[in-house]
């Protein structure tokens, strides 16, 4: 996908837009396309993930990410809340990419948007479409992609109301691992203890600060907080063998406060970006 420009996209004066008419098989379990960036190696890197899994929970469409080999929380999306697109003659997808997010549309309903959760390429290159013939796990992917058309056009989002992604909120903490299963302890120096034992373990996780260990007195489990949701991901798979780990879980208020808070770093830092106004334009038959 040559000549894209984050800064133009943003601003709606460049290459935004990904169209594809396909059609996939009735009797297709699953398909899938990845959008990466130019040092994406191998594509363990992956600014944007779209798989309809249609004989799994009943359903579904997961949008979802990849860094560094290691798959992002996915956005999950009922079959029955979007365009039918197993069976179908045909159907067009349609791709945005925006300073914030991605928009996700199919024919013309907004079905889901997927926030960058990595920092687009600032300078003008060359994004990577990709259609796998597999899965991670070797099982094939079956449909037919008739068109693919890249260029600009005017942002569709309009209403976003209902449109999965939008204000999501997890109630998985992203940073925030659970570990349970150890011994009981009564006394603040075992507490002492346990959290000097834990900061050790996990300090490389934790950035040039160390991690953030938080120890109940009469408890058998801790908390532990990393500095990226990166970092979390590797902590739970390197860790596992040493201790039984769960992300944490937080509150809707917890995680409003958590949100607002990184808003606020980011505007201090100048790091805020201004909201490009968007419009609703009919579609023409350009796709078709």
């Amino acid at each position: 996908l040559p000549g894209f420009h984050a800064q133009k996209a943003s601003s709606g004066s460049g290459n935004n837009t990904l169209a594809i008419k396909f059609s996939v098989p009735k009797e297709s379990r699953r398909f899938s396309f990845n959008i990466a960036g130019p040092n994406h190696g191998d594509y363990n890197n992956v600014l944007f993930h779209f798989n309809p899994r249609q004989r799994q929970k009943g359903g579904h469409l997961v949008i979802n990410d990849k860094q560094e080999g290691t798959w992002g929380q996915g956005i999950n999306v009922p079959l029955s809340q979007i365009p039918v697109i197993f069976g179908q003659i045909s159907c067009t997808l349609i791709l945005q990419i925006t300073g914030d997010c991605f928009d996700v549309f199919i024919g013309d309903k907004h079905c889901a948007r997927l926030d960058h959760r990595t920092s687009l390429p600032r300078e003008n290159c060359s994004l990577h479409f990709q259609v796998p013939s597999t899965d991670d796990y070797g099982s094939l992917e079956n449909w037919i992609v008739y068109r693919v058309w890249w260029g600009r056009k005017d942002l569709k989002a309009g209403d976003l109301e209902g449109v999965a992604g939008v204000n999501q909120y997890s109630s998985v903490h992203p940073k925030k691992l659970f570990i349970s299963g150890l011994t009981k302890i009564k006394h603040e120096a075992q507490v002492d203890l346990r959290r000097a034992e834990l900061e050790r373990a996990f300090r490389k996780y934790g950035g040039a600060l160390g991690c953030k260990v938080t120890v109940p007195t009469n408890s058998t489990f801790a908390f532990v907080e990393v500095e990226t949701e990166r970092q979390a991901d590797i902590a739970l798979q390197e860790m596992a063998h040493r201790y039984r780990l769960n992300r944490a879980r937080r509150s809707k208020h917890e995680a409003l406060q958590e949100e607002r808070a990184a808003a606020e770093a980011k505007a201090n830092a100048g790091g805020g970006s201004s909201t490009v106004g968007r419009k609703r334009r009919a579609e023409g038959s350009e796709w078709d």
